[in-house]
């Protein structure tokens, strides 16, 4: 294989009709591919754990565990599926749509979970009090007072 420029390569590219057309349908996939979320990956699909809240948090904040074996079992839970029930506390508006905090179970307290990146089609239909089933896959934990907050993505309502 010879050492050509980028002019090299990028010439015999403009060159060859069949291989621009190549080109950018490869682009274009890999474009789409990246910027959508109804892409799967034969392999990948997020594993379901049927864990609750409480059982998850218990594990994680009130096993006695070191900080280094507690963020380890984050890293356990980490893209992995859960399917819970929560009561809405807020939606707030943000970049990537919208954030739902909500109260684990039918409970009208402090947050614990929150949905993020939700469609304005699904948010705003929300009033505070109402409860709701809902899939999505954790994205990352932060701690609170006495356990933690599970911040999820690629949320579906049910």
């Amino acid at each position: 294989m010879k050492n050509e420029s980028a002019d090299d390569m990028w010439a015999e590219l403009k060159s060859s009709k069949p291989k621009m057309i190549f080109m950018i349908v490869l682009v274009v996939g890999a474009l789409a591919a990246v910027f959508s979320k109804s892409v799967e990956i034969p392999g990948l699909k997020a594993e379901h754990i049927n864990l609750s809240y409480d059982q998850m948090m218990d594990q994680i904040y009130l096993s006695g565990l070191t900080s280094a074996q507690e963020a380890d079992k984050k890293s356990q839970f980490i893209g992995k599926r859960v399917t819970w029930t929560g009561t809405v506390i807020d939606v707030e508006p943000g970049y990537r749509g919208n954030t739902i905090e909500l109260s684990d179970g039918n409970k009208r307290s402090l947050a614990d979970y929150f949905l993020e990146e939700v469609p304005d089609d699904q948010a705003l239909s929300l009033s505070q009090g109402d409860t709701i089933r809902f899939t999505g896959t954790i994205d990352r934990f932060t701690n609170g007072v006495l356990t933690g907050y599970v911040h999820l993505t690629d949320v579906d309502l049910k």
